[in-house]
């Protein structure tokens, strides 16, 4: 019988029925029946942003029993930031019920994490804290049944596979491991082999690895020519709300500077920020302040945001599968979304690697016409104008305008309904207008239309030409 949320109990299915929760994603609908019909441990593979959270935390909620103390699960999280949305998931899930909680990572201060801790029946942890708390015999382990480890193949990527591999040994060897992650490397199918207990492996179809609901394209640019497809990109896209990413710190600062200066709103996350300056640039973000992230790969981990409606790829991402963790940020719960990634031309072999990797064909970005793009952008304007017409309209004379239109009244006083009409739109639109045809006619000059085979020898994740071995760069890499 194929899973329904109704097969929740009634407190949890009334949370979850609030919060908008209609259909299960394919994650869900697979790992939820088998976690509530048994205890197994388990492994499921799906990409980020496709339901992963909820399909552990709504099995575990009816798995505790909140009449007994002590902790009754760990989940563990690559990021402080991924930590408290887990949390805040779970917390959501658990409304009716008298479930609480600890969050526990690095970076602030003890009282208020060993507060909570006394009184959780979950704890979501970084690793590092984890062992910490653990070491100082703060966190006990020996009620724990259900233990968690979300996205592990980023808890590999930022040296953690150890500390998890620490924290595994110290539960009871009759505790349930359940283990999520968006790719399986051979570190993570190593731990699940030694560390779980005859897992039940559930995959989404590589078929669907990569997301439906994302439009993917590229366009194959010199690097020079990034920020200039960029740009228009910006200007072309309709309520742009979205990610870019870049390769190194240095790249996210430069490129942050460059959009500041060209009037975006934009933030940044790189590893020069601390925590408190970092906060503050998620908030600019997901409140909507600004309407821009740029980004590396590491500094991005963790970040969850809704309604994200484009990811942009400042060149490939150096491991193909950190390219399904990028676009996954966008196209959410159903929501259309777009990823664009620009290609230099040393790097086609690479585009041919993510490809059979999520196991679908990128399409070749298609520069739109100015004439469509201009017709978008003063649609966009007028569409804002509609709400003071139809006040102007209703109220006519008694529509209050400022002492100064006396002004402006006497200023075209001299000009019929035409001219005026044509004053205001050139005074409002040329510079954009005029912005758009210089920014694709640039861009159309600037995409390489063929890559020659030999620009795409070896590319970045490609073959030497000796022993089939993957080249090594003398780039320093900082992030």
């Amino acid at each position: 019988m194929e899973f329904s949320f109704s097969h929740l109990s009634k407190d949890i299915y009334s949370a979850v029925s609030k919060l908008g929760y209609e259909k299960p994603t394919e994650i869900q609908s697979k790992a939820i029946p088998v976690l509530l019909a048994g205890e197994t441990d388990i492994v499921g593979q799906a990409q980020t942003g496709t339901g992963k959270t909820a399909a552990f935390c709504l099995p575990l909620l009816e798995k505790l029993n909140f009449k007994n103390n002590g902790i009754q699960a760990v989940i563990l999280s690559p990021t402080r930031e991924l930590a408290n949305q887990i949390d805040q998931e779970l917390r959501r899930f658990g409304a009716n019920t008298p479930l609480k909680t600890a969050t526990v990572y690095g970076g602030v201060g003890y009282a208020d994490q060993l507060r909570d801790l006394r009184r959780a029946h979950v704890v979501v942890a970084t690793p590092g804290r984890a062992i910490d708390l653990l070491n100082r015999g703060k966190l006990q382990l020996d009620t724990c049944q259900y233990f968690i480890i979300d996205e592990a193949d980023e808890m590999l990527k930022m040296g953690f596979i150890d500390d998890v591999d620490l924290l595994l040994s110290k539960v009871a060897d009759d505790a349930r491991k359940w283990m999520f992650s968006a790719t399986m490397p051979r570190e993570i199918v190593k731990l699940m082999e030694t560390k779980l207990d005859n897992p039940e492996i559930i995959r989404v179809k590589k078929s669907t690895l990569s997301n439906k609901s994302i439009t993917q394209s590229y366009s194959y640019l010199q690097r020079k020519d990034f920020f200039k497809a960029l740009k228009t990109i910006l200007l072309t896209e309709e309520e742009f709300y979205g990610i870019v990413f870049c390769e190194t710190r240095e790249e996210t600062k430069t490129l942050s500077d460059r959009l500041l200066s060209a009037g975006e709103r934009v933030a940044s996350l790189h590893g020069d920020l601390n925590q408190n300056q970092r906060d503050y640039a998620m908030d600019q973000f997901k409140t909507r302040r600004v309407n821009i992230l740029v980004c590396t790969d590491v500094a991005a981990r963790g970040v969850d945001v809704t309604n994200v409606t484009h990811v942009i790829n400042m060149g490939l991402p150096r491991k193909p599968d950190s390219y399904v963790h990028r676009i996954g940020r966008t196209g959410r719960a159903g929501q259309a979304g777009k990823a664009i990634s620009f290609v230099a031309p040393n790097d086609t072999r690479s585009l041919k690697t993510i490809e059979r990797l999520i196991n679908d064909k990128i399409e070749k970005f298609v520069i739109p016409t100015a004439v469509n793009t201009k017709r978008s952008m003063v649609n966009g304007k007028i569409d804002k104008m509609t709400s003071l017409k139809q006040a102007l309209q209703k109220r006519q004379d008694g529509f209050v305008v400022d002492d100064s239109f006396e002004i402006f009244n006497e200023f075209v006083g001299d000009m019929d309904r035409e001219e005026i009409i044509k004053l205001l739109f050139s005074y409002n639109f040329n510079k954009e207008l005029k912005e758009i045809d210089d920014a694709i006619v640039n861009l159309n000059n600037s995409v390489i239309s063929k890559v020659s085979s030999g620009n795409s020898r070896g590319g970045r994740y490609g073959n030497s030409r000796s022993g089939g071995r993957p080249q090594r760069r003398n780039r320093t890499r900082r992030y």
